[in-house]
């Protein structure tokens, strides 16, 4: 288990999503713990895998890259799934005392994590609407559960 924390709050949904044409199969943070949790101690995350934290309110949604083991883009959307901002190679670090947060420029309702190239691969830019497979008026639709 990740952190010691129960096997049930480590249990993700996935979905599609789709990054300027390019499909990615989405783990969906859409709990505090989840958003805590976050990417930190994987090892790697895979070609095509991304991680797409849901707020539950618009704002300015910081990110950190405590206990992380690689690099990553991050994109921040607002609540229409129009990007509008990102961050590029952000650098994981490992103490609380020297790691450097980010956040967007404007208030953002999601952020969607990637490996390291993500923004520059699909040529991510502010206003890129961003697709993902919704159902009826309550937001994102999950597919299958999945455990790490």
């Amino acid at each position: 288990m990740i952190l010691d924390i129960p096997q049930k709050w480590q249990t993700y949904t996935r979905m599609a999503l789709t990054l300027n044409g390019k499909k990615y199969n989405a783990l969906i943070a859409d709990t505090r713990i989840k958003r805590v949790i976050g990417l930190m101690h994987r090892p790697f995350l895979g070609e095509g895998e991304c991680m797409l934290f849901v707020f539950k309110r618009l704002g300015y949604h910081s990110l950190w890259m405590l206990n992380m083991h690689f690099s990553i883009d991050a994109v921040w959307l607002d609540e229409e799934m129009v990007v509008v901002d990102y961050a590029e190679r952000m650098r994981p670090c490992s103490s609380i005392f020297r790691c450097r947060t980010y956040s967007p420029s404007r208030p953002a309702l999601y952020v969607i994590e990637g490996n390291a190239g993500l923004v520059r691969r699909n040529r991510i830019r502010k206003g890129l609407r961003v697709k993902v497979r919704r159902r009826g008026k309550k937001g994102l639709s999950p597919s299958s559960p999945v455990h790490l």
